[in-house]
């Protein structure tokens, strides 16, 4: 068998309470050599049944010891009953007595193999739910990068590039221009984190003058923003990106960051 599917069996949590036979005893032991996994499983398996007894210990009352030792330094003796020379005595039956003891060993096991397995459970359930997540950021990823591409390999697109500023000459943006929809879209991957309690803000070069194109986001759920729809226009000669106080869009640009033309 593979290590795999000796977990997987029951034997392990079986033998950790001494339930198995002689042969299945001396199996598991040889396993647990041949598989560091299995051994691991087992010292898993091990430390949940102490941690399930400590948890379900059931401590006697603190008076009791006080009593005790009382009357011990005390030296009551034990009082003694005298049975009466004609009292009828029962016996219990050894194969009741065994069926008993049986029957309470096998309810404790099934306790503490249900507690076993339900932690194996929740622990799955965990994994398949992190999982799952991950899944569906993968797949939210995957379609965001479909859209991206898309609107980068328009056939309609018009690219503009916006160098740096002479004083940041590391920034740069890159707008897509939709020629047959006017419509606008701006890849910031490439400007600088906006510092706290600043934003940048869009700008289109109309007529000579600015007009204000939208906040861009640089950022959502720690992740670069790489494509971004803005306002369309539709004679721009130009577009600009800006450094702003966080808020409100502004009416005319403060520190323009990145600029280019048609």
């Amino acid at each position: 068998m593979k290590a795999g599917e000796i977990i997987s069996s029951g034997i392990l949590e079986l033998y950790s309470m001494g339930l198995t036979s002689d042969a299945e005893t001396v199996e598991v032991a040889q396993w647990a050599k041949q598989y560091a996994e299995v051994a691991s499983e087992i010292d898993n398996i091990q430390s949940g049944l102490e941690t399930y007894a400590q948890t379900h210990a059931v401590a006697p009352d603190a008076s009791v010891k006080a009593k005790l030792f009382a009357s011990i330094n005390a030296g009551n003796a034990i009082p003694v009953v005298e049975l009466k020379t004609n009292a009828q005595v029962y016996s219990i039956s050894p194969v009741w007595k065994y069926a008993v003891a049986a029957s309470i060993a096998l309810l404790l096991a099934s306790a503490i193999l249900n507690y076993i397995f339900y932690n194996k459970y929740q622990t799955a359930n965990t994994e398949l739910a992190s999982t799952q997540s991950q899944l569906q950021e993968q797949k939210e990823l995957a379609a965001n990068m479909n859209k991206d591409m898309g609107v980068m390999t328009d056939k309609n697109a018009t690219t503009v590039s916006l160098p740096g500023m002479p004083d940041v000459p590391d920034a740069a943006a890159r707008i897509y221009w939709m020629k047959n929809t006017n419509d606008v879209y701006i890849d910031p991957s490439n400007l600088p984190q906006a510092p706290a309690g600043k934003q940048y803000q869009f700008w289109a070069i109309v007529g000579g003058v600015p007009v204000n194109g939208g906040i861009i986001t640089t950022q959502v759920n720690g992740k670069t923003v790489h494509i971004q729809k803005m306002k369309s226009f539709g004679n721009a000669q130009a577009f600009a990106v800006s450094l702003e106080d966080a808020g409100p869009e502004k009416p005319a640009p403060t520190k323009v960051m990145v600029m280019g033309k048609i």
